[in-house]
């Protein structure tokens, strides 16, 4: 008998084949997709630069004295740059802008940007009288005054010569000048010792003793603007408060006055330089500048370190001198254009004022309200507003001309 045999299945082997990954799945095709469209983006975009043409930045030249201080400043040479725009300036007092640019043998300045009338109004008449492209534009003004030190300032005080403002930290940062007084203490030869510095010590308390006479250091009349405007302020107040009249009242009023304006020869900046140095209050207690270097000044003290400067103070002649630089295009083209931008651009005219500028404009003519209300959002005190309007004026262009240059000993 024969047993049966196991049956044996034996199965055809299965093969799993994988199926090739979808292109458009998550783990290859859509990173892929935003790769490719970025790269083409950026063809594109690379393109599109190679074809559109790049507008070149313009070098513009000119000639300028102490407001030089606004095209050095960096935030105002960035704004420019974004204009395609770059200023390259000269260096000059408000005499030798108006020299230079009238001996020039070529038009080598696209500007010129004297401080003050006198100067502007020689550049313009002058080249207009020869023919010449000039076309001028009033940004901004800033006033002639005194910085100096509280311990001076309340010195002053004292002795009638000086009054406070209202308010300030550590009390006003802010004095009007009896120039009249204050004149009349240095035609006497009095010194600060004289007048009691003595008793106004140091803030560390130790005793100040100043043996100089009393009176105001300028950079030189024969060059610079500052230094002649505030002859002519001098003049003016010895002449009764009214202009010299002619060659012989200016004769006699040089003569007066001649000893009182220590005529330093530097340069506005300079002197503005060392009044703000450690060595300022011992060699130079009063120094004339424009305001608008005080005000940049506390303005930068205050963001460095959180509060004002309370030694240093500003003293405002009661007979007030504005100044009026001009910018004064001597070439069409980017002289123009950059006289246009300075004129309409709003973070350039803001920068102004930020720099201690009044900027003209349409709503206030002297420019004083928005500034005043600058200075109070960053923490600065603010002048009081002005009660005397008594305003100095410049004698006729020829009698200036005779006044510093007597004084001057101008060569």
């Amino acid at each position: 008998m024969t047993a049966d045999l196991p049956r044996v299945v034996v199965e055809e082997p299965s093969l799993s084949i994988a199926r090739p990954p979808r292109f458009w799945g998550p783990r290859f095709g859509w990173p892929f997709a935003v790769t490719a469209c970025v790269a083409l983006v950026g063809a594109v975009a690379l393109l599109v630069n190679a074809l559109t043409p790049v507008e070149q930045v313009v070098t513009v030249r000119g000639i300028m004295a102490s407001k030089q201080d606004f095209f050095n400043d960096r935030e105002v040479q960035r704004l420019l740059l974004e204009h395609n725009l770059r200023v390259e300036v000269t260096a000059r007092g408000s005499g030798e802008v108006a020299y230079e640019v009238l001996t020039q043998k070529t038009e080598h300045y696209d500007f010129a940007f004297p401080s003050g009338q006198p100067a502007a109004d020689l550049i313009r008449s002058e080249r207009r009288r020869r023919g010449l492209h000039t076309q001028t534009t009033r940004l901004f003004t800033s006033p002639i005054v005194l910085a100096s030190y509280r311990e001076y300032a309340e010195t002053l005080v004292g002795n009638g010569a000086a009054s406070r403002h209202s308010g300030g930290p550590g009390g006003a940062l802010y004095y009007t000048l009896d120039t009249a007084k204050f004149v009349e203490l240095g035609k006497q030869g009095r010194t600060w010792n004289d007048i009691g510095i003595g008793d106004h010590p140091n803030p560390d308390g130790t005793s100040i003793t100043n043996g100089n006479r009393v009176l105001a250091h300028n950079s030189g009349v024969c060059r610079s603007n500052s230094g002649a405007t505030y002859l002519a302020l001098v003049a003016f107040v010895e002449n009764g408060d009214e202009p010299v009249q002619s060659e012989a009242e200016v004769d006699r009023v040089a003569r007066d006055v001649q000893p009182l304006i220590t005529a330093l020869g530097m340069p506005e900046s300079g002197l503005w330089q060392f009044y703000v140095t450690p060595e300022g209050k011992s060699r130079g207690p009063i120094v004339v500048v424009y305001e608008h270097q005080f005000f940049a000044y506390q303005q930068e003290h205050r963001r460095r370190t959180g509060r004002t400067d309370t030694e240093r103070v500003l003293l405002y002649p009661k007979q007030e001198f504005q100044t009026d630089p001009e910018y004064i295009s001597l070439r069409p083209g980017a002289g123009e254009r950059l006289g246009r931008l300075l004129l309409t651009d709003p973070a350039l005219r803001r920068r102004m004022m930020e720099l201690g500028f009044r900027v003209i404009d349409d709503t206030d003519a002297t420019g004083t309200a928005r500034l005043f209300q600058l200075l109070v959002s960053r923490g600065v005190p603010k002048p009081d507003g002005r009660t005397d309007y008594t305003r100095a004026e410049l004698p006729e262009p020829n009698l200036l001309q005779r006044l510093v240059d007597t004084v001057g000993r101008c060569p």
